[in-house]
């Protein structure tokens, strides 16, 4: 059964009379196998309902009332494939999007997710970049695995929509070279400049964990970290050409930093398998971390940042030494309570 392009329709069964089908009405469905609805309303009003038991594929493109659809469908006990496309679903607030290969259909669709608060993209092999435009004033959670072409997150202009953002996590993207890049499409002009990144924050980023990201090499430029005061979990790992965590290097032309900067919320900090880094922050000198309970550096041969306490027991980063720090190539943990504890083969 299929239907298509029928913008005035308004129901398919009804009764004899021309009538709206009566309360609870069900009507079965026992062979149908599949079911291909496009700019139209469902079979009846909101108190039908169909039983599919045989239905295996389910395609649905362009329904206003997808919560209402849903609740019409009953025995979906063999259903094989569900095929969903510019669904306006206002109220949904989490997505997850796996394997997904027609991306001007995906940007279309998440315009109208005003209110959504997680999304989950994984294994996407052809997109470039996120955001086409778009504006998710909501979003708490972004998830980001195995998109083999990404080179960046996010752009400099959308960062102000996205203040309620909590949870960062980018896991197995081997083109990303940035978190962050200008607005432009010039691939070969992608320095920030001063002035944009002054204001730039994620004011309740909460944590950011970051895996097998071979191609970048700092995650912030070093003016920002003043732009994450509620940042409390921190993880890098098995990303081979990081140089530091926060950096300028090539993503932001010069600017006025200070010497001493501060994640004042920052509990738990882990550096894993990252053979390039040479240091905590380019720029700026010193990070305190007045508030960190866990630290964790293992296997970071060339790092030269000495960890340390200070007088009133906070963490300090010091990253003004020539040399490559003692030990640094070893796995090392730190926490409040016991201070710090070494192994030369893992680190609990």
């Amino acid at each position: 059964m299929g239907i298509f392009e029928a913008h005035n329709l308004k129901q398919i069964f009804y009764s004899v009379e021309g009538e709206a089908l009566t309360r609870y009405a069900i009507i079965k469905f026992p062979k149908l196998r599949r079911l291909s609805l496009s700019n139209g309303s469902f079979f009846g009003p909101k108190n039908f309902a169909a039983q599919l038991p045989s239905l295996q594929i389910l395609q649905i493109d362009g329904h206003k009332e997808s919560g209402n659809l849903f609740a019409q469908l009953q025995g979906l006990i063999n259903l094989e494939t569900l095929r969903l496309s510019f669904l306006l679903v206002p109220s949904l607030q989490y997505l997850k999007i796996d394997a997904h290969k027609e991306l001007g259909k995906l940007f279309a669709q998440l315009q109208g997710l005003t209110n959504l608060k997680k999304l989950y993209l994984d294994s996407m092999p052809d997109m470039r970049c996120i955001w086409k435009g778009l504006v998710l004033s909501k979003l708490t959670t972004l998830e980001v695995v195995e998109c083999k072409r990404l080179t960046h997150v996010f752009t400099c202009g959308m960062i102000a929509s996205l203040v309620q953002l909590k949870i960062l996590k980018i896991f197995s993207c081997e083109e990303l070279e940035q978190i962050i890049a200008k607005d432009n499409d010039d691939e070969k002009d992608q320095i920030l400049p001063g002035d944009h990144l002054q204001s730039l924050c994620f004011p309740n980023l909460c944590q950011i964990d970051i895996r097998k990201c071979n191609k970048l090499k700092s995650l912030f430029p070093v003016v920002m970290a003043s732009g994450l005061p509620k940042l409390n979990t921190l993880r890098v790992s098995e990303a081979s050409q990081l140089l530091g965590v926060f950096g300028q290097e090539n993503h932001a032309s010069p600017v006025n930093v200070e010497k001493e900067m501060m994640l004042p919320n920052l509990w738990e900090l882990s550096l894993e398998q990252l053979s390039s880094i040479v240091c905590f922050s380019f720029e700026c000198c010193y990070f305190l971390f007045p508030r960190l309970e866990k630290l964790k550096v293992h296997q970071c041969p060339k790092l030269t940042t000495k960890f340390a306490t200070t007088p009133d027991g906070s963490m300090s980063a010091q990253s003004e030494v020539s040399e490559v720090a003692e030990d640094s190539s070893i796995n090392r943990e730190w926490t409040r309570n016991k201070g710090w504890k070494e192994d030369g083969d893992s680190c609990l």
